[in-house]
């Protein structure tokens, strides 16, 4: 539940931290604040980050593209989409993810993977179309955020080996270092050339949001409820999060959500829990990772 509030909300912290904040200012200035915070909370619940000898390579690779490419794209697309049409997109991850593993022969093949894939992608395209137009969202955003999604996906089948034998939350942080390539050089100049005087409390909030609740919190608590109730269900907040995003949209921005936009979050609710039918879960079991 805590995970479903805070993912969904972020998106709408998003949209409140870039009316005063650089993006490639707050992506990296997020980044380095998390990176501590990461580290304390692995230390304090006890997760094992140290990585054994060559096992730098794939852990970093793994960081790289979970915390470093995939949130480039994420935040560069929410600059120019609307806080409800970025989390729908988003919500697509899950089908990736499956098409990842069948192509990986971790799951197999299943008609419901292309029936419920193409349901919600209709999905995607009904909350697209059916908004307000340019005023929340733009063509390149929607791509943006829509290639994030696949990164994002194809990170998780990136972290699949690495979770075997090792607690998620410790995998998970001893990857957060390799981000580092990317999200340093894209934004630390814009970070320095920030007005921090010019910042007011909105922002700092909205900072602190996306460091300590959406980032930290919520990735510590989302491994715990791996370990708590297995990753299968664990997984399954992430079909809700649209819509604690699209009503937190309208209720703290004002967005708009009509019926049929409403009818196009359910499509796509409904084609990722299709699709997922008669999956493997993309994680190891929990009596192991953890």
């Amino acid at each position: 539940m805590f995970v479903v509030i805070v993912w969904g909300l972020n998106f709408v912290a998003i949209k409140y931290a870039f009316q005063e904040w650089d993006v490639k200012a707050i992506a990296t200035l997020r980044y380095l604040l998390m990176l501590p915070l990461m580290f304390w909370m692995a230390a304090v619940l006890k997760q094992t980050v140290k990585l054994g000898k060559g096992e730098h390579f794939k852990h970093y690779l793994a960081g790289f593209t979970s915390s470093g490419l995939y949130m480039v794209f994420f935040l560069e697309g929410m600059d120019r989409v609307g806080a409800a049409q970025g989390a729908v997109c988003l919500a697509t991850a899950p089908l990736w993810v499956s098409l990842f593993a069948v192509a990986t022969r971790i799951e197999r093949f299943r008609w419901t993977l292309v029936f419920g894939g193409l349901l919600s992608y209709a999905g995607v395209a009904t909350v697209i179309l059916a908004g307000t137009g340019e005023r929340h969202w733009t063509p390149l955003g929607l791509a943006l955020v829509l290639i994030s999604a696949v990164i994002w996906a194809w990170s998780i089948i990136m972290m699949r080996p690495l979770l075997v034998d090792r607690p998620a939350l410790g995998v998970f942080t001893a990857t957060f270092p390799g981000a580092a390539i990317i999200m340093v050089p894209y934004g630390v100049i814009p970070m320095l050339q920030t007005d921090f005087t010019a910042i007011t409390w909105i922002g700092w909030s909205a900072l602190a949001y996306l460091v300590v609740l959406a980032g930290a919190g919520a990735f510590a608590s989302y491994y715990i409820g791996i370990k708590a109730v297995g990753p299968h269900q664990a997984s399954m907040t992430q079909y809700f999060v649209p819509i604690v995003a699209a009503l937190g949209a309208w209720g703290l921005r004002g967005e708009p959500m009509n019926l049929i936009q409403g009818l196009g979050v359910v499509g796509v609710l409904l084609g990722v829990w299709w699709a997922k039918q008669g999956a493997i879960p993309p994680n190891p079991d929990p009596e192991v990772a953890t």
